[in-house]
């Protein structure tokens, strides 16, 4: 019997572009998270590249990483700073994967991608991530990247924080000490089969304790599918398709209960592609109708990966990268008030 979706009520509020005018390059793979009220974004710049590079190497090359903080609830940004450079460490960095853990600590997970060295790198902020120290190595156990998504403090062990990997042999969950740089606690949501693979992973923790774990498939076949851990992720229910077809989710639980994914929406046999947007008022059970916050033009990888944070006032503000006009993508964000 087929499931009726319910409908996500939204009010776009502004949509601004928060990178500035003259910049050029690919710009990609903003998160972002509320440290203390202020909202910080972290974000990926490129080199532009060719035609005929596109399906290639989608994603630009020679890639810095970014961040740019709003003090007024996601209105404005400051201008962005550098936080790595690809032309001092020749990295080729691919994400700025921000979480503000607590006390102003910031939680900054980065990703190598050239052809002598793919590797993930982490980075701890004690000041809100006004500045972030040197980069030590991440090597989870299981998966060749982490993470995606942001990392929840554990149950059990105030020190650790559940983070995911994928890719290798499958995706999952583990647990790092930011301070020790300790890695336990290696748990698979799924283990890839020849047909396809579950990977980017993006998890939350329902008001309930429960954590769920919104997550790609590729290549898209069913879209996105759903598991849940009752015990802190040491186990997790067998995945199951949401329904819903697209791209890298990303999860925020409202102050209600409610729960929203952001994510790139796509549609069988057809080059059309959205940044979109989906509810659960069940924990993830069921999911709304989803909502078109932007299309988006020059194929699925010129767009829709976002991220959602909540500001002071109860405003849902989500960060994306677009491409409007087929030109190298830009990083946005949108102010929505959801009913």
């Amino acid at each position: 019997m087929t499931t009726k979706r319910s409908r996500l009520s939204i009010s776009i509020i502004d949509t601004k572009r928060i990178t500035p005018e003259e910049w050029d390059g690919y710009q990609s793979f903003p998160t972002i998270t509320n440290v203390d009220g202020d909202l910080l974004v972290g974000f990926r710049r490129a080199v532009n590249i060719s035609e005929d590079l596109r399906q290639v190497m989608d994603h630009g090359m020679a890639g810095d990483i970014y961040t740019t903080r709003s003090a007024d609830g996601g209105i404005n940004f400051d201008r962005p700073e550098l936080v790595i450079s690809h032309a001092t460490e020749q990295t080729n960095e691919h994400d700025a994967l921000l979480t503000h853990l607590n006390r102003g600590r910031v939680l900054l997970i980065s990703r190598t991608h050239t052809s002598h060295l793919r590797r993930n790198y982490y980075s701890l902020s004690t000041d809100g991530g006004r500045t972030f120290p040197d980069r030590m190595p991440l090597d989870p156990p299981g998966g060749e990247w982490a993470s995606f998504g942001h990392f929840i403090p554990s149950l059990d062990d105030e020190n650790t924080f559940i983070g995911t990997f994928y890719n290798g042999p499958g995706c999952g969950t583990f647990r790092l000490n930011p301070e020790s740089g300790e890695i336990s606690g290696q748990s698979y949501i799924y283990q890839s089969i020849p047909e396809y693979r579950l990977n980017e992973t993006s998890i939350a923790r329902l008001h309930s304790g429960r954590i769920l774990a919104l997550i790609r498939q590729q290549p898209c076949l069913d879209g996105l599918f759903k598991a849940y851990s009752d015990d802190d992720g040491k186990t997790w229910s067998a995945p199951e398709p949401i329904g819903l077809y697209g791209e890298a989710p990303s999860l925020k639980v409202l102050p209600d209960g409610r729960v929203l994914a952001i994510y790139r929406g796509m549609i069988r046999k057809n080059r059309k592609c959205r940044v979109a947007l989906t509810c659960s008022e069940d924990g993830g059970e069921s999911w709304s109708h989803p909502k078109t916050l932007a299309w988006y033009k020059g194929g699925r990888f010129h767009g829709g990966y976002g991220d959602l944070a909540v500001n002071d006032k109860g405003q849902v503000i989500a960060v994306y990268y677009i491409s409007r006009k087929h030109e190298a993508p830009v990083v946005e964000r949108m102010v929505l008030e959801v009913g």
